[in-house]
C-alpha cells in the first residue's frame, strides 16, 4: 500500500534524538519492511540523529503569507503571554499543510494517510476528506490536557475542542495505552473506531549481547553497582523520587552510582546539585543508547503518582529488550507491561524507600537479575516490537479500505 504518513509537530525532528522522533522513524521504518511505501510529510528534519536516509522524507516548511505572518510575530512583544504565537503557529500551518499538501498527495495518491497526532493540527482530516482516502490518526497522548498542565498553553478552550473534533473525525484511532482509549471514548469518539497499539521496541537493535565497557570505563563505573535511567526529563519523570532512592544506597554502600541519560528541562537543575554518586551523560545518539544501557546493572523507569498516566513508554521496552532487571512504578503501562517479580520489580510511585528496596532486591539476587532480564526480553519479543505495531497498523486501514468497498 501507499501510505502518507503526516507529522505536524515542530518539535519532533524527524532525525531527531527524542522518544518522538524515534517513534516515527521506527513506525515507518517498519511499514516499508512490511513491503509498503511510505512517504514522511514533517515540519522538521534535524535535531541530533543525522542517520536516517531522507529518500522518502518532505519536509513542508510554513511559508507564503502564512509564513509571513508567522515570521512577525516572533516580533510581538507578548509578554507572559509569549506561547500564543506558537500556538497560532501550529493554527496557520494546519491551514498552509492543507494547500501544499494536496497537490502532492493528489499525485501520490496514497490507499489512507497515516497522522501522528499533534496539538491544533486538523490538517490530516481536511485532506483526508479531500482526497476521500481514510484517515489512521495516531494519539500519544492528550495533548491539550498535557499543555495546559505542563506547559503555558493559552488557547485552552481551542485545544481542547480542536483536539475532540480531530479525534471524533478520524477514521481509525490508534491509542498508545488503555488509559488513553478510555479517555477518547469519553470525549465522543466511537469505541469501535479506537485500538490500542502500544509503542515497540528494535530487537535486534537492544540486544543482551552489546557491550557496556567502554561506556562504564569512560564514566568510571567499572566496580559500581550502577543504576541507570533514559529519557527526557520531563516532569512526570519522578527522577526526585530516584535520588532519594540512591541516597539511601549509597549510605549504606557508596558503590552504588546512578547513570542518568538523556536531555531535558530538568538537566541544568539536577546537575547543579553535583551529587557525586550520579553521572549525567548528556544526550547521546539513538544508536548509541544500546551501549548505554548496557553499561547498566539495573534500569528505573519512575513516574510520580497522583496524575494520570496515558503514556507508552519506548525506554521501558528497550531495557527490557536488553534483558536489563527493570523496576517501575506501579503505575498505566509500566504496571501493565511488568509483571512483578517475573519480567521486572514494581514500586508504588513516590515511595523512595519502596524504589530503594527494589533496587537492592535486585542486587541481592544470585543472578543478579537476569533470570527477570531474559523473561523481560521474551515478552517484548513476543509483543512489543515495532513489526507488531507496523502489523497493527495494517490491519486497521484494510479493515477501513474494505469497509469502504462494501
Amino acid at each position: 500500500m501507499r501510505i502518507a504518513y503526516l507529522s505536524a509537530d515542530f518539535g519532533v525532528a524527524v532525525n531527531g534524538s527524542s522518544g518522538s522522533s524515534i517513534h516515527v522513524r521506527q513506525v515507518t521504518g517498519a511499514l516499508r519492511s512490511l513491503g509498503h511505501e511510505v512517504r514522511i510529510f514533517s515540519t522538521s528534519r534535524y535535531e541530533f540523529d543525522r542517520s536516517t536516509e531522507d529518500g522518502h522524507l518532505q519536509i513542508l516548511r510554513l511559508e507564503d503569507l502564512a509564513g509571513v505572518a508567522a515570521a512577525a510575530m516572533e516580533h510581538e512583544d507578548l509578554g507572559n503571554l509569549d506561547h500564543v504565537r506558537r500556538e497560532f503557529r501550529r493554527l496557520l500551518y494546519s491551514e498552509y499543510l492543507q494547500r501544499a499538501l494536496l497537490p502532492v498527495l493528489t499525485e501520490f495518491d496514497p490507499h489512507f494517510i497515516y497522522e501522528r497526532y499533534s496539538l491544533f493540527s486538523y490538517a490530516g482530516v481536511e485532506l483526508g476528506r479531500a482526497l476521500r482516502v481514510p484517515l489512521v490518526l495516531e494519539v500519544n497522548a492528550p495533548l491539550s490536557l498535557e499543555a495546559a498542565k505542563h506547559r503555558d498553553l493559552v488557547l485552552k478552550r481551542a485545544a481542547a475542542e480542536l483536539e475532540s473534533l480531530i479525534w471524533q473525525s478520524a477514521d481509525s484511532l490508534l491509542v498508545v495505552s488503555e488509559m488513553l482509549r478510555r479517555h477518547a471514548i469519553s470525549l465522543g469518539v466511537s469505541e469501535e473506531r479506537i485500538s490500542v497499539v502500544r509503542t515497540g521496541v528494535d530487537c535486534e537493535l537492544f540486544n543482551p549481547f552489546v557491550s557496556g565497557a567502554d561506556v562504564r570505563r569512560q564514566y568510571k563505573l567499572d566496580g559500581k553497582r550502577v543504576v541507570g535511567f533514559v529519557g527526557s526529563m520531563k516532569p512526570w519523570h519522578d527522577l526526585d523520587t530516584l535520588l532519594a532512592a540512591m541516597q539511601l544506597l549509597v549510605a549504606d554502600d557508596p558503590t552504588y552510582h546512578l547513570l542518568v541519560v538523556g536531555q531535558g528541562p530538568r538537566m541544568e537543575e539536577l546537575a547543579s546539585r553535583n551529587e557525586t554518586f550520579v553521572t549525567y551523560a548528556g544526550a547521546v545518539e539513538h544508536r548509541s543508547i544500546p551501549a548505554y544501557t548496557a553499561a547498566m546493572d539495573a534500569v528505573a523507569v519512575p513516574y510520580a503518582g497522583g496524575q494520570e498516566h496515558y503514556f507508552s513508554p519506548i525506554k521501558l521496552f528497550e531495557a527490557m529488550a536488553m534483558a536489563k532487571p527493570v523496576v517501575g512504578a506501579r503505575i498505566g503501562q509500566v504496571a501493565s507491561v511488568l509483571t512483578n517479580g517475573e519480567t521486572g520489580l514494581l514500586y508504588e510511585p513516590g515511595d523512595a524507600a519502596g524504589l530503594t528496596a527494589s533496587i537492592k532486591g535486585i542486587f541481592a539476587l544470585l543472578d543478579g537479575g537476569a533470570a527477570l532480564g531474559a523473561s523481560a526480553r521474551a515478552t517484548v519479543q513476543a509483543n512489543y516490537t515495532w513489526q507488531h505495531v507496523a502489523t497493527q497498523i495494517v490491519e486497521s486501514a484494510e479493515a477501513l479500505l474494505a469497509g469502504a468497498r462494501a
